[in-house]
């Protein structure tokens, strides 16, 4: 049994798209074995492009649920066990997805990263391809320690039976000692990326800013805010004042726009390459069928093909964040459409909600095919990180000129004209991230790294979705390894907090 595992991954490890314009969106064609490749360096970018693959079956509904429909900014009313609570290590839910391929990922990075380094490309190339491995290894693991807290951590090419026996035995790894490795590679590497804006970079592949932002991220985890300032730093000098970026910026039908750091790609069209998402099913208004009336409205550009399903709704502390005339309300809610009002937010009962908006929306959508990019990082998020930071550290005019940007670019009305204290800071700045970054998957994260996430989710639900409140436990801030990966490792994982064992 262990020789067939074994065969198997070696035939996994390496995979090959060719060079082509939409090579990150390809799955793999074909395996080969590491000794006939990496004998070139377009051999090596071909094996780079397979490490991006597994993202695309991460970033969808399952995790978008996960992160920001069952925190205090939204509910979703569906017998979904993740939108319930009710995941356990025997019904993991999309945990059992995100822990397959964020390692399936890690295990394709190890491997391109060894064999680039073994490869006969020239010095300066190579560190410029190995520092593009290293950073897609480390958005993996910040995906996993950011779903599950400790977890086994590995980086060797998973080449021979000895390494697979190995790895196969790992427990789980403190989330804090990973972040620590991770930083100091990335610190090593980043400034061998392209210092560029990533829709500068062709195909849209990483650039040092992604990797910035890995640091400053993870280390925030850490609340190590003074190394995460400094990578945060980095990125502001390539990508300047946010003003220049439209708020358009921010509808994920636009792709791959100048404030992007990190979007995973997605595309559809009737003839052509598809590959595809369900999450605007999940933020789309109800839809009369064989139409395209939704909510009672017509809506042309999404058409009648679309097949959305019970959709997110806003909880009332999130609906009652925005001012009136903040323009980012009318992107990510949505009360009307070209000044028609949609039925749901003018109900009497009291269950009035909006819909959300069209921020999300996927014009064309074709059943449940979403050909949107899902945005991952941008620039908005690490200004609002580099307030965060600067408030940690003491850096009042650098906090106030950071959410400032952010405020400013939805309203020069918005802006705070005084430095009200470091509670108090902390607290609007945690109300801008939902306002600015709401869908992008950073909510549930960013309560579980401020220690907030059981309070603020139990607050907001006692009076919304019954369901929630009934069956959130403080554990469920990370997710279970589920009962067949603890098996695989012969009992070396376990779920404390889930089993209390």
């Amino acid at each position: 049994m262990m020789k067939k595992k074994y065969t198997l991954i070696v035939l996994a490890l390496l995979v090959f798209l060719g060079s082509c314009k939409d090579a990150l969106l390809e799955e793999p064609g074909s395996f080969v074995s590491p000794k006939q490749f990496f004998n070139n360096e377009n051999q090596c970018i071909a094996a780079l492009n397979g490490c991006y693959v597994p993202f695309t079956s991460i970033y969808n509904s399952g995790l978008i649920i996960a992160n920001e429909a069952t925190t205090d900014l939204a509910y979703l009313n569906s017998a979904q066990l993740d939108a319930k609570f009710e995941i356990s290590p025997a019904n993991p839910g999309m945990g059992q997805a995100v822990w397959t391929q964020a390692y399936k990922g890690v295990m394709f990075c190890n491997s391109t990263i060894s064999g680039i380094e073994r490869s006969p490309v020239n010095q300066d190339r190579k560190k410029l391809l190995l520092a593009e491995g290293a950073t897609l290894r480390a958005m993996y693991y910040y995906i996993l320690t950011s779903t599950f807290g400790d977890v086994p951590f590995y980086t060797e090419d998973v080449a021979t039976l000895e390494v697979l026996e190995k790895v196969t035995a790992l427990g789980r790894t403190s989330a804090t000692e990973i972040r620590k490795t991770l930083i100091a590679e990335l610190q090593q590497y980043a400034a061998s990326l392209p210092s560029k804006r990533t829709s500068d970079v062709p195909d849209n592949r990483v650039s040092g800013p992604m990797a910035y932002l890995l640091i400053a991220k993870m280390a925030m985890w850490n609340k190590d805010y003074t190394v995460a300032l400094s990578a945060l730093k980095e990125i502001q000098k390539v990508y300047g004042l946010l003003n220049q970026y439209p708020l358009t910026d921010t509808y994920f039908r636009n792709k791959n726009t100048p404030e992007s750091i990190f979007e995973v790609q997605f595309t559809w069209s009737a003839s052509g390459l598809k590959k595809t998402t369900n999450v605007a099913c999940f933020f789309t208004p109800t839809k009369k069928a064989s139409t395209d009336i939704y909510d009672g409205v017509s809506i042309p550009e999404l058409g009648a093909k679309a097949n959305p399903y019970a959709s997110i709704t806003p909880s009332a502390y999130f609906v009652s964040l925005y001012e009136l005339d903040d323009p980012r309300r009318n992107i990510i809610l949505a009360y009307t459409y070209e000044d028609k009002w949609f039925t749901r937010p003018q109900s009497a009962n009291g269950t009035g909600k909006p819909w959300m908006g069209a921020k999300f929306w996927c014009p064309g959508m074709d059943n449940a095919a979403d050909g949107n990019n899902q945005k991952v990082f941008r620039y908005a998020d690490a200004l609002l990180l580099m307030a965060e930071c600067a408030n940690e550290t003491g850096d009042t005019q650098l906090a106030l000129n950071s959410i400032n940007e952010v405020k400013g670019r939805a309203s020069a009305d918005f802006k705070m004209t005084s430095y009200p204290g470091k509670d108090e800071f902390f607290e609007e700045l945690k109300k801008e991230r939902a306002r600015e970054l709401m869908g992008e998957y950073t909510r549930k994260w960013d309560l579980v790294r401020w220690g907030i996430f059981y309070d603020a989710v139990k607050a907001t639900s006692a009076t919304e979705y019954v369901e929630i409140n009934n069956n959130i436990r403080r554990y469920h801030e990370y997710y279970p390894i589920s009962d067949s990966e603890v098996m695989r490792s012969s009992g070396h994982l376990s779920n404390p907090a889930y089993t209390g064992q």
